[in-house]
Formats: structure tokens, C-alpha cells, sequence
């Protein structure tokens, strides 16, 4: 299992943060302009397999939260 963390887009700054665990095996699908988090594993030994698109655009937008989001369950 990993814990998966999305974000809608708000003008270009992540907004509406919501966390799932997922099942031992499962994939997600992330849509188009939701921003997300990095892969965490939740149980050794955390590989995973990650399909990327491929494109002339940029691939990747980092963005700083003001405030650290905890995140428990």
C-alpha cells in the first residue's frame, strides 16, 4: 500500500488537498492539471512502476506549501 495526496488546481497553486491509502497492489490513474504529491510507501519495499507522458511542455511544477499539511488516519 501507498498513500497517494491530490490537489485541484486554483490559478495555478494547489488547493482542496485530499489523501487516500490505497490497497497492496493497486494503481492510480492522476487526471491531467491535478497536482499530487510524491509516491509514499507505506510497507516494504516500495517499488513502483510509473507511466509518464510524453510531450514538448513542461513535466513538472514543484510548489512549497505555506503551511506543512499533516496528514494522519
Amino acid at each position: 500500500p501507498f498513500l497517494v495526496t491530490v490537489a485541484s488546481d486554483d490559478d495555478g497553486q494547489p488547493s482542496e488537498v485530499r489523501a487516500f491509502r490505497t490497497a497492496p497492489g493497486q494503481g492510480v490513474n492522476i487526471l491531467r492539471n491535478t497536482w499530487h504529491g510524491v509516491l509514499t510507501p507505506l510497507a516494504g519495499p516500495g517499488l513502483f512502476t510509473v507511466v509518464d507522458r510524453i510531450g514538448t511542455t513542461p513535466n513538472l511544477e514543484e510548489f512549497r506549501l505555506a503551511v506543512p499539511l499533516l496528514i494522519t488516519g
